[in-house]
């Protein structure tokens, strides 16, 4: 039962429903002030429930981030017809995927025409989906919210590379682009506090940033536990899985603290352990700031 439990679990992260949203219903944030602000941030999508822009944010010596030119989000393997054109229309002109090969495999993308499909994979998520279903048969007393933790740190220890590499695509090209992993989260989740850090956004406001995947899921989050519950014939205790469909401040904490105490500070883990330039983040600023 556990079992069944632990598998229909895995596939309810990766399923979406879909309620089709016209288009005179999406923000086009860019060009119309109004739409400039927290209200709009969430992207109105079908099949991603986690898109958002990063526009706006404050940095510490006052500019701000672009509209419509950063955006993160969940997998696109579900979006409607309509979840296409609203990307195109948003300008975006790049896609980076940070999923395994086997999660692409299962749910590949669906890239609008004329959008650019950049692979970055980073496999540690799928990784602890054997050590989540043994969670949830009971053969391990470790928490699911560990398992996430040690994934932060391994953001830092052991995928220099691919943010590297992430990173140094934003600084070489002139691009709006949109970076997700399957959930939105974590690898994403990171990729984004870097690229705001990098940026000059506050410590503070990058965890808030992080933080938002809870209120913007809240709704769906209850959904998927309430038909865990159901569909283990409430033998499931679906309270341990909680961490792991929202985000817990000690994840990102935990991959700053991680970068910190092995290169002194955010910026200097920036500069020497993803080996970006002063010079590189000056080109990165004139990008994607303003003001």
């Amino acid at each position: 039962m556990y079992r069944k439990a632990g598998i229909f679990f895995l596939c309810l992260i990766l399923t979406q429903c879909s309620e089709t949203i016209d288009m005179t219903d999406r923000p086009l944030h860019k060009d119309n002030s109004s739409f400039q602000n927290e209200e709009h941030r969430l992207l109105p999508m079908d099949g991603a429930h986690n898109t958002r822009e990063l526009g706006g944010y404050k940095t510490l010596d006052g500019r701000s981030i672009k509209w419509g030119m950063l955006f993160r989000s969940d997998k696109l393997s579900d979006i409607s017809n309509t979840d296409q054109e609203y990307l195109q229309t948003l300008g975006i002109k790049k896609i980076v995927d940070f999923r395994s090969e086997d999660e692409k495999a299962e749910e590949p993308d669906i890239i609008p025409a004329g959008i650019s499909y950049v692979e970055m994979p980073i496999s540690v998520d799928g990784a602890m989906r054997k050590k989540i279903e043994a969670v949830l048969r009971g053969e391990t007393d470790r928490e699911v919210q560990s398992f996430l933790v040690d994934a932060n740190k391994e953001f830092v220890t052991s995928y220099t590379n691919v943010y590297e590499d992430f990173l140094r695509g934003l600084i070489d090209e002139d691009a709006p682009t949109l970076f997700h992993c399957t959930a939105g989260k974590d690898r994403a989740g990171f990729a984004a506090a870097i690229t705001l850090i990098a940026l000059g956004v506050s410590k503070e406001d990058v965890i808030e940033d992080y933080m938002k995947t809870n209120s913007f899921t809240k709704d769906r989050i209850e959904k998927m536990l309430d038909q865990i519950e159901l569909m283990s014939l409430y033998q499931t205790d679906v309270e341990i899985l909680r961490p792991l469909l929202g985000v817990e401040r000690i994840y990102i904490e935990t991959a700053f603290k991680t970068a910190e105490e092995t290169y002194g500070s955010l910026e200097n883990f920036i500069r020497e352990g993803l080996n970006i330039s002063d010079k590189d983040i000056q080109t990165l600023q004139d990008k994607f700031l303003e003001g």
